[in-house]
């Protein structure tokens, strides 16, 4: 009679824990702020988390977009210049003493109408989705630098600043905001049949369609969702800074990208969380603070976020080889026991 085992079924272990993106990067995260306040006593302080915490939060509402766009499997290149149109649209018009509600309704719609039209492109021209938007991120820039003849438009009111400059306990509201739809949308994607979906949908489109999701209607919601974010990244970076600066914002794409497939996103699609692209946006706020601390030129962090884009594209690369390589050997075996 065979002898049963007193040991207990294998929990959590360590080797599991460290395969996850977000433990990996939280333990990073707590060494760099350890790190960063050795060089600089003033680092935990208000005086540099306030804004810190303004400038995560203008590029954080897009992040949330742009995760949801990768874990279907597509992405969008135009974000920078819809949040530099968007911006520009609640300036201009506060600038001319329109309301500013009405002004932020305005540039969430041109953010929306964008949304659409890159929706529409890629979805029913079924052009693919790095050309349609980086046509439109063209086209978009263009069009802000023409309005606006390359010169920025400044607006200086309580009612224009109040969304980057209220606070509660202490904490500048815009956060805590982003940080409560964050947790929302991380539950939803986690718990939820229709945010799952996502997941079905990047993982292998044809299978999604064949099981009854209309893949291009989910995409269209999606890349208007993106836009509209962007928009409201882009009317907070002008309260913040008091005015609209037309070729603001190059980049931010890149930044963002990179950020996801930091925190776990496949540019393949199907894989990635809310929250591991929120730390791996975390880890680059504090890569660029800590490079500023340390005296480096500002103008080096484009380098050094092209040789991270780099980087993650290779272990993504290599990730999804060894997983292929996994599932073929799997099958192979199933097929020499099968009778």
């Amino acid at each position: 009679m065979k002898k049963l085992s007193n040991n207990p079924r294998p929990g959590i272990t360590l080797k599991s824990l460290m395969e996850q993106p977000e433990i990996v990067l939280i333990i990073v995260l707590i060494a760099m702020c350890f790190i960063l306040n050795n060089i600089n006593a003033g680092f935990f302080t208000p005086a540099n988390f306030k804004p810190m915490s303004r400038g995560f939060t203008i590029e954080g509402f897009t992040l949330i977009g742009m995760t949801l766009l990768l874990i279907s499997g597509v992405f969008d290149i135009s974000v920078g210049s819809v949040m530099a149109l968007s911006g520009f649209v609640f300036t201009a018009l506060a600038a001319n003493h329109v309301n500013v509600y009405l002004a932020i309704l305005a540039a969430l719609l041109v953010g929306a109408v964008i949304g659409v039209i890159n929706g529409l492109v890629i979805t029913k021209l079924e052009v693919n989705p790095f050309i349609a938007t980086l046509a439109t991120m063209t086209i978009v820039r263009g069009l802000v630098l023409a309005l606006s003849q390359g010169k920025p438009v400044r607006v200086s009111t309580p009612e224009f600043n109040q969304f980057s400059t209220t606070e509660s306990f202490g904490i500048p509201t815009m956060f805590i905001v982003f940080i409560v739809v964050l947790i929302i949308v991380d539950l939803l994607l986690r718990n939820t049949r229709y945010f799952r979906q996502f997941y079905f949908i990047g993982g292998n489109e044809n299978s999604a369609e064949l099981t009854g999701i209309n893949v291009k209607r989910v995409r269209m919601i999606l890349y208007i969702c993106i836009a509209v974010l962007a928009a409201l990244s882009g009317v907070l970076a002008s309260s913040r800074l008091e005015a609209a600066v037309p070729n603001a914002f190059f980049g931010v794409e890149m930044k963002l990208i990179v950020a996801c497939v930091i925190g776990g996103c496949s540019l393949n699609g199907g894989s990635g969380s809310m929250l591991g692209s929120a730390l791996g946006l975390a880890f680059l706020f504090l890569l660029d603070n800590g490079l500023v601390m340390l005296g480096v030129d500002i103008y080096w962090f484009s380098g050094v976020l092209g040789l991270f884009l780099i980087g993650v594209v290779l272990l993504n690369t290599f990730s999804s080889s060894s997983i292929e390589k996994k599932q073929k050997k799997a099958e192979k075996t199933a097929s020499r026991l099968s009778p």
